[in-house]
């Protein structure tokens, strides 16, 4: 009889805790398996975070070799482009005026024609206006009483010291300090039609006039530019030195050293904006040189210079007094023996140096001048500092020398002048008569 092994009866008392340690024993089982498993999924996420970082920093490492490279190329062609500006500085010329040699001048001599000159001469003491006819020479004054004496407040222009024209109309300004008044007027000696166009507490001064605009310097606000055709008046921006000429539509600002004496140049617009360093040599073709001839009589050179100022050639080899108006240079010829000369009271065509009379024109565009007439029976004395404003159109006004008056009672200089078409060569003489 085969025994059989029961098992109907253990359930009844103990199956359950039976169960339970079965379970428990498979639990811990699958629980050792699920940390085996994260376990092993963290060794390999690890790993492949420590070779994906690898990749990374060999990635980098040739982003930064490359960079390094680039940086390093850039470095060189930076380097290698300064030493190119170098080597063109080496060159002797002086690269920062390379704009002028580009620049369309405009060589209008910045005059509105008209019939008259304008300037300001002394009589018995007190400032005088004058006009002078460009086609016949006359001269007038600017007041049109003929019984005014033009030195009292009665005169309309009394205590006028400088005077500028454009067209038929005069510009100019009264200062009377003794009661703190200061006006700047226009005045048409066709209509004698007289505008205060400014009145000011501060003094009025530096009359420039360029084309149809006239610019004039109060002492506390600086330059400030009238517009003859639209009456607005614009402040000029400051300050790059002292205001030294309108031309070519620029403003040249003058600074000076004061240790050394050397002068610089800067052009600006016509308001006074976007400064660049100015060479005048430039484009007036030639440069000014004092020779010493015989007798003492001092004389100038014409040089034309090449890009880093070295005398390319001899343009004139003796003149006097050249200016330049324009697109010309216009200067004087020698004196007729060289032998200095007293002057003479009662010989008015006489002077310190007697002028040959001949007046010459050099074109800026050529290398070529000529006599542009001949003027008999006057000293020609030469050009003022403010021949700029002795034009009218092509007509310019030459100095001559003055006329006094044989009364000894006054103290009179009338800077009378010659008057050129600076085209044909026609002129007139130009002399004020009591």
């Amino acid at each position: 009889m085969t025994r059989q092994r029961q098992f109907t009866a253990e359930p009844i008392h103990g199956g359950a805790n039976s169960r339970a340690k079965r379970n428990s024993f498979v639990n811990g089982v699958i629980m050792k398996k699920i940390i085996c498993i994260i376990l092993l999924l963290s060794i390999l996420i690890t790993a492949l975070a420590s070779c994906k970082g690898v990749t990374v920093i060999e990635d980098q490492t040739e982003t930064e070799t490359e960079t390094e490279a680039v940086t390093s190329e850039t470095t060189e062609k930076s380097t290698a482009d300064t030493n190119v500006e170098t080597e063109s500085v080496d060159d002797g010329i002086d690269h920062s005026f390379d704009w002028q040699y580009d620049y369309d001048f405009d060589y209008d001599s910045g005059s509105v024609g008209g019939d008259y000159i304008f300037n300001i001469s002394i009589a018995g003491g007190h400032y005088l206006i004058l006009k002078r006819n460009v086609h016949t020479g006359e001269c007038t004054t600017v007041c049109t009483d003929p019984f005014c004496e033009h030195n009292s407040k009665s005169c309309p222009f009394y205590r006028t010291t400088e005077v500028v024209g454009v067209g038929n109309t005069v510009y100019g300004y009264m200062n009377d300090e003794n009661i703190n008044r200061y006006v700047f007027y226009s005045y048409n000696v066709d209509t004698n039609e007289k505008k205060n166009i400014l009145e000011s507490k501060v003094t009025i001064s530096d009359l420039y006039v360029y084309k149809n605009y006239v610019y004039y310097k109060l002492k506390d606000t600086g330059f400030h530019r009238y517009n003859t055709i639209t009456g607005e008046t614009e402040k000029v921006t400051p300050y790059w030195g002292t205001f030294s000429f309108l031309r070519w539509g620029m403003i040249i600002f003058e600074q000076r050293n004061k240790k050394t004496g050397e002068r610089t140049f800067t052009a600006t617009d016509l308001l006074g904006n976007d400064p660049k360093p100015f060479n005048p040599q430039i484009y007036m073709g030639s440069n000014h040189e004092s020779a010493a001839v015989a007798d003492n009589v001092q004389y100038t050179k014409l040089l034309k210079l090449d890009r880093a100022g070295n005398v390319e050639k001899v343009l004139v080899e003796m003149c006097r007094t050249p200016i330049v108006v324009g697109g010309n240079r216009v200067y004087l010829g020698p004196v007729d023996d060289g032998v200095p000369r007293l002057y003479d009271p009662k010989d008015p065509s006489k002077g310190t140096m007697y002028s040959n009379g001949d007046i010459f024109i050099l074109p800026l565009d050529t290398e070529e001048s000529r006599l542009l007439c001949h003027v008999d029976g006057v000293n020609i004395i030469g050009f003022s500092d403010s021949h700029n404003k002795l034009i009218c159109g092509d007509w310019i006004g030459i100095y001559i020398s003055p006329n006094y008056p044989t009364s000894t009672d006054k103290i009179s200089v009338y800077n009378d002048m010659v008057i050129v078409n600076m085209k044909t060569g026609e002129y007139h003489i130009s002399r004020y008569i009591e």
